[in-house]
């Protein structure tokens, strides 16, 4: 009852918040699952490979992922029950990201696709490089909002989340633009 309450007013945070940071679905998302935000990095820096790295003040692609889509319980032909059902849709989404990039659809300035996730392992699985966020007051605040998100926006059909999932940390992940394409070609 609660949640049915709650998620008509933040749906509209995140489409104000999407429009004040920039944040906008990707062309051609498949399932309009996937979102992206490009600015000037501001964190610690990267390691993208041996010898180069994303710094501070250099373009990034921030990642998100579209809340609003996944409340509605089924993406595309997919009911979302779990997170693991998402995995191949997010395969695809970045497939079209590549392309896109290939494509210079997005801005060349892009050093790496960047962003914050709890979910680590499936992030590590889609090719990118994670870290934990430093332990401190923000990573705390982060890690709350996030799961209250989750907890809200999950669908109807959606299994509880396992104490694994639920003790998940907030993680940094990152790849270079050129690995991307690299990995994800047509």
């Amino acid at each position: 009852m609660i949640k049915r309450l709650l998620i008509p007013v933040f749906i509209l945070w995140e489409k104000i918040y999407s429009w004040i940071y920039g944040i906008h679905t990707v062309e051609n998302s498949p399932y309009q699952l996937l979102r992206v935000a490009i600015h000037p990095y501001k964190g610690e820096p990267l390691p993208l490979d041996e010898n180069n790295s994303v710094q501070p003040g250099e373009y990034v692609a921030e990642l998100h992922i579209s809340n609003i889509a996944i409340s509605r319980g089924k993406v595309g032909d997919v009911k979302v029950a779990s997170d693991i059902h998402l995995l191949p849709l997010f395969r695809e989404e970045m497939r079209n990201l590549a392309r896109l990039i290939r494509q210079g659809k997005l801005d060349p300035r892009i050093k790496a696709l960047w962003g914050i996730t709890l979910f680590g392992p499936g992030v590590r699985r889609m090719g990118f490089s994670v870290r934990p966020l430093p332990p401190g007051k923000n990573t705390t605040r982060l890690k709350n909002w996030m799961t209250f998100l989750r907890w809200l926006f999950s669908p109807p059909a959606a299994k509880k989340p396992s104490k694994t999932s639920a003790s998940r940390q907030p993680m940094e992940f990152w790849i270079s633009t050129q690995q991307f394409i690299e990995k994800y070609k047509d």
